[in-house]
């Protein structure tokens, strides 16, 4: 016959009598997580599901509470659990203690996210590198809105309105750098030119073409480094200014009036008329983008600011 809620409480109270806060008897943490998941699911696979573990570490450590409370928590069968009486008041208990410990971390954690601008040279939605590291530190981290280039980011950066910058020159800041990825660039070409047929393309095959280019002020290291291939080129390389966005140049090519040179995570619009192609390995290697993560030189070096950059120096 189950005894009262009263006997029932009054048993798994005697249990605790003589414990204090540094008893070794005490259940964990974890043990009262795994515990309040399986109240919650009513059920083992369902609670290891929420947790993301398997099955039997999840059934022993309710084992292990169940012993350290000498009290069964559960009453199971082949179709489902019930929570025993002496389940129903712990399970009071520990959401109470858990969602504490939650406000304590909370009001002592540092609430304000740190501030990352991304320059608008890159697409970093199509960079999986990025977007694994905008996943992982999501609760952290938040990215400035401003559609900014590297240069305005330094400048935000220098008056202290955001804590970090991914960037593509970081000349300014050589002692609060890191190197952290090299983008490639892709080839737009008319889709009736010539060389679309082929899988990789040479940039002496399509001089005839004028490419749309940037001034050197805008990114001066990318600018010389550009040079440098267009300068071992078999002719001189026509240029033509850009235009003020990305669709009305590739609308030009696609008339067949000009190509670009595009970072490839920026090469996804599908414009008819137009098609993306890589550049001969050689010529590749050349033209790639540094992009740096810079930071602030007054930057507070807590332990989440050291982790993001102990994250890009790993990776």
């Amino acid at each position: 016959m189950t005894q009262p809620l009263t006997t029932q409480r009054n048993s798994l109270l005697r249990i605790v009598k003589f414990m204090d806060i540094y008893s070794k008897r005490l259940p964990t943490i974890k043990q009262l997580q795994y515990f309040v998941a399986v109240c919650d699911e009513l059920s083992f696979t369902g609670a290891a599901k929420k947790l993301g573990i398997s099955q039997p570490p999840l059934s022993t450590q309710i084992k292990n509470l169940e012993e350290t409370l000498q009290s069964p928590l559960f009453l199971r069968n082949t179709h489902n659990i019930v929570l025993t009486n002496e389940g129903e008041i712990l399970k009071l208990k520990a959401k109470q203690l858990l969602n504490d410990l939650c406000s304590i971390v909370k009001s002592t954690s540092n609430d304000e996210k740190v501030l990352i601008g991304t320059t608008k040279t890159l697409s970093f939605d199509y960079i999986p590198y990025f977007k694994t590291f905008l996943t992982e530190f999501a609760d952290e981290t938040e990215i400035y809105k401003h559609n900014y280039t590297s240069k305005e980011l330094q400048l935000e950066l220098q008056k202290g309105n955001i804590d970090f910058a991914i960037v593509s020159d970081a000349r300014d800041f050589t002692e609060n750098s890191l190197l952290i990825y090299q983008e490639p660039v892709t080839l737009v070409l008319p889709a009736n030119h010539p060389c679309s047929k082929q899988d990789k393309v040479n940039l002496n095959d399509v001089l005839d073409l004028p490419l749309f280019w940037f001034k050197q002020h805008s990114n001066p290291l990318f600018y010389d480094q550009c040079e440098q291939v267009f300068n071992s080129l078999n002719y001189p390389l026509q240029r033509r200014t850009e235009l003020a966005d990305n669709l009305s140049m590739l609308l030009e090519v696609a008339l067949g009036k000009a190509m670009m040179l595009l970072p490839q995570s920026m090469a996804q619009a599908k414009v008819e008329g137009v098609t993306y192609k890589k550049l001969i390995s050689n010529q590749d290697k050349k033209l790639k983008i540094n992009i740096y993560l810079i930071w602030r030189k007054n930057l507070k070096m807590t332990a989440i600011n050291h982790t993001i950059i102990n994250y890009f120096h790993q990776n």
